[in-house]
């Protein structure tokens, strides 16, 4: 049996979120799963916490982290994002927390006497969990590679109108530049 929640969240410039998920008994695999999907240069830094403050795993301008872990204790775990470096840009951060029993020897035992139904079952479960990671992970490439080119586009905008304007520029200086040579000048007597 698994729990999990999938969510977004803006995090504002110098903000700092946590969320917290509880293993109610040791053994429990935990899985943490975060993307980057807008703002700034799509990083973040994040931290996970195990219960009495215990740091698992901490990471500075990641864009994107996949994390499975075993809880060795009973208590909350603490997932946070902090968004530091960000002087100005606000940030989405899409992320997935799962809470899952491990498998046990007697556990492992009644998956043998399990029907080919059942088999199936857990066999196509646990593929669309992976198309469904892919997904999320394709969504957050797709995100990612529009904003890269949205910043293009603008750039070569400007870049295009700047270039017009000097060659309009260059050519009002051609004009002056050559009439000046061509007029006569009086001379006074």
């Amino acid at each position: 049996m698994a729990n999990a929640v999938t969510l977004r969240k803006w995090i504002a410039s110098h903000e700092k979120t946590c969320y917290f998920a509880t293993a109610d008994s040791p053994g429990k695999k935990i899985a943490f799963y975060f993307a980057v999907h807008q703002g700034g240069n799509f990083d973040i830094d994040f931290e996970v916490e195990g219960p009495n403050n215990r740091q698992l795993f901490k990471g500075e301008a990641e864009r994107q982290g996949d994390f499975v872990f075993t809880a060795t204790q009973v208590g909350e775990y603490a997932f946070c994002f902090k968004n530091g470096l960000a002087s100005f840009a606000d940030k989405l951060v899409e992320f997935d927390i799962t809470l899952e029993d491990e498998a046990r020897p007697e556990d492992i035992a009644k998956r043998t006497k399990r029907d080919e139904v059942m088999n199936s079952v857990v066999t196509i479960a646990s593929d669309l969990q992976q198309i469904t990671k892919f997904m999320k992970y394709f969504r957050m490439r797709e995100n990612r590679n529009f904003a890269t080119v949205s910043s293009t586009e603008s750039r070569i905008w400007w870049f295009s109108a700047l270039d017009s304007l000097c060659v309009v520029l260059v050519a009002v200086i051609q004009v002056y530049a050559i009439r000046a040579l061509f007029t006569a000048k009086r001379s006074r007597l």
